[in-house]
């Protein structure tokens, strides 16, 4: 059945509750903000006056917007006056990333209730680890408090932290429901397919030319994962010009150059890049991926003395090592604490006690995404995150060899190349779910482009079912 139903169809007992659905809610909407113009000033009417109307434009224009929301989300800009205050004192204010997320993901809520999204859907394994992952979250935060450690001082701990850390979970997973359920043709699956690569390649192509424009995203090299996973297919893909396949190699060596040269000794970014590169290849080509394997270590073999001095003494100097007492400490955690000390205390329990208790030092994060999920939602939790990595790049992985050869087909390819990429950095970085007390707020812009690369991947899986089946949406 259509989502809006003609007038020449007649009082059928659908159009009916569909009406009365419409109806009511309108009628509810007036009643509500009738009572709140009432007992509020002129102000705050206005204010909700204009929200509404924002509202009303931006869900007429719902794929322009997520594609806006994709070029921009990278910018840590428009910092709000202080919401958190952890125990550093320093107050922390949310950014546009965050913001701008949520207005868009309140949107979307009612355009499902109003019943205004595609109707098509498909079933993603992303979505059940997600969920249960989100119902754990909750019920980790609740654990913590009512079974608060005595040795630790509740007095280092803050509510605000924990809400924090709640919300930039369930930011992160809306933004890949959203993404997957909203985009209703092949025209705008593609202008947000590119606005996605677009901020890696600007943030990377500015750097490289030293062109010193004062817009740059935190940790800006794990967004170069998307494009060099698409550059490799393109260059590894037999029908593509001979030209368009040596561009695709240029601009590879480019980001080869910027991570592993400009930026050696940040790990994290050339490890993943490799990784994405390698991860592309293998399931291309095989052939391909082992002769690349053998440059790389041909070429690590060449610079080993560059690779020495700029990665290995650096990271002894920088204190990177540190990570490995981390990872220890964070499985003393997970077996101590079953529930896992609760999302957003691990600052409170690390330095204030058991860091120097176990002389695993007294960090207030553990510098690395499954280190963190280990101590603050015990084996459990990170089980249950590792199943949303794990399962989903399995979906994805499955649809991309269903998929006939196409623009999805390659964008599937990329996306599982960026999965495997930021799966791996994830290990020395909280890359995927930032962490509060390691700048998480600051650096959501970054990581939030991980959930909506994936929501997009399964939107590519819709919309090619949709035109393999010759259906059209009633909403496209």
């Amino acid at each position: 059945m259509e989502n809006r139903i003609g007038l020449n169809e007649g009082w059928t007992p659908e159009r009916v509750a569909f009406t009365s659905r419409q109806l009511g809610i309108i009628i509810a909407t007036g009643i509500g903000v009738g009572i709140f113009a009432a007992v509020m000033q002129l102000y705050y009417v206005s204010a909700l006056i204009g929200m509404l109307l924002l509202a009303g434009l931006v869900a007429w224009q719902f794929e322009s917007t997520l594609a806006l929301y994709a070029l921009i989300a990278f910018i840590p800009f428009g910092r709000t006056p202080d919401i958190a205050i952890g125990g550093s004192g320093v107050g922390k204010g949310l950014y546009v990333s965050e913001v701008m997320l949520a207005f868009l993901l309140a949107v979307w809520f009612l355009k499902y209730v109003w019943g205004n999204l595609p109707k098509h859907r498909v079933s993603s394994a992303f979505y059940a680890p997600a969920g249960l992952y989100l119902l754990f979250c909750l019920i980790n935060v609740w654990h913590s408090y009512l079974y608060w450690d005595p040795n630790v001082s509740q007095r280092y701990q803050y509510s605000t932290v924990n809400f924090i850390e709640l919300l930039l979970r369930f930011l992160s997973v809306g933004a890949l429901i959203m993404m997957a359920t909203s985009v209703r043709d092949r025209k705008w699956l593609g202008w947000i397919s590119l606005a996605l690569m677009f901020a890696g390649a600007y943030n990377c192509f500015n750097a490289f030319f030293r062109l010193n424009i004062p817009i740059s995203a935190s940790w800006w090299i794990l967004l170069l994962f998307l494009p060099a996973g698409y550059m490799t297919a393109v260059m590894l893909d037999g029908d593509k010009a001979l030209l368009v396949r040596v561009a695709a190699v240029a601009v590879l060596v480019i980001f080869v150059y910027m991570a592993f040269v400009r930026h050696v000794s940040w790990v994290s970014g050339w490890l993943g890049l490799f990784v994405v590169i390698g991860a592309v290849s293998f399931l291309v080509n095989k052939k391909v991926f082992v002769a690349l394997a053998a440059i790389g270590c041909i070429a690590l073999a060449m610079s080993w003395s560059f690779v020495d001095v700029n990665v290995i003494a650096a990271s002894q100097e920088e204190g990177d090592y540190d990570r490995f007492d981390l990872l220890r400490a964070s499985v003393k955690y997970a077996s101590t604490f079953p529930m896992g000390v609760g999302l957003g205390n691990y600052r409170t329990y690390n330095s204030f006690h058991y860091g120097e208790k176990w002389d695993t030092t007294t960090y207030t994060s553990a510098h690395g995404t499954y280190a963190q999920h280990l101590s603050e939602t015990g084996f459990p939790g990170a089980i249950l995150f590792i199943g949303i990595l794990f399962l989903g790049f399995r979906w994805i992985y499955i649809n991309y060899r269903e998929l006939p050869r196409g623009p999805s087909k390659t964008f599937l390819l990329a996306a599982l190349g960026q999965m495997a990429g930021i799966s791996v950095s994830a290990f020395i970085g909280d890359y995927i779910v930032p962490t509060y007390h390691n700048g998480g707020i600051f650096t959501f812009s970054t990581t939030i482009y991980s959930w909506l690369i994936w929501g997009i991947a399964i939107a590519h899986v819709r919309i090619s079912r949709e035109e393999a089946l010759g259906s059209v949406d009633s909403n496209s």
